[in-house]
């Protein structure tokens, strides 16, 4: 039998951790969020995830340092990062995400159907190829 899939969230925007925990439970995941990068290490630490979601503009510590860590606490588990951007806007620091080892970038706002079908394709690779 195939266990709930477990998804950590970490967004510093209160409204989007809520609305993405809902959206992914509603459709039968366990969710975990962290309101910040420091706070989504120390989760990882004690915790294994199938899946991290990571919000790329955060304070205290970025999304980029935050998927760096949280590589070398476990270099296997999918990574994708979302944004709304900064000044040059969300194009221009997803591709970063990207060559950091994100499997999948959202730029914000992004609705629930594109969500949950970037969320199901990477579980669902994750289940036929485990690590």
């Amino acid at each position: 039998m195939i266990s709930t899939p477990r998804i950590l969230i970490v967004d510093d925007e209160p409204l989007i951790l809520w609305t993405l925990s809902k959206a992914l439970e509603a459709d039968g995941h366990q969710i975990t969020s962290a309101s910040n990068g420091e706070e989504a290490i120390r989760i990882a630490r004690t915790q294994q995830f199938d899946l991290f979601i990571i919000d790329l503009i955060m304070p205290y510590k970025d999304g980029i340092e935050t998927m760096l860590e949280l590589r070398a606490l476990d270099k296997d588990t999918p990574i994708i990062a979302m944004s709304g951007g900064w000044n040059g806007g969300a194009k221009s620091c997803l591709p970063l995400a990207g060559k950091m080892g994100a499997c999948a970038m959202l730029a914000k706002p992004f609705d629930r159907t594109t969500l949950l079908a970037i969320v199901g394709h990477e579980i669902r690779k994750r289940q036929v190829f485990p690590v």
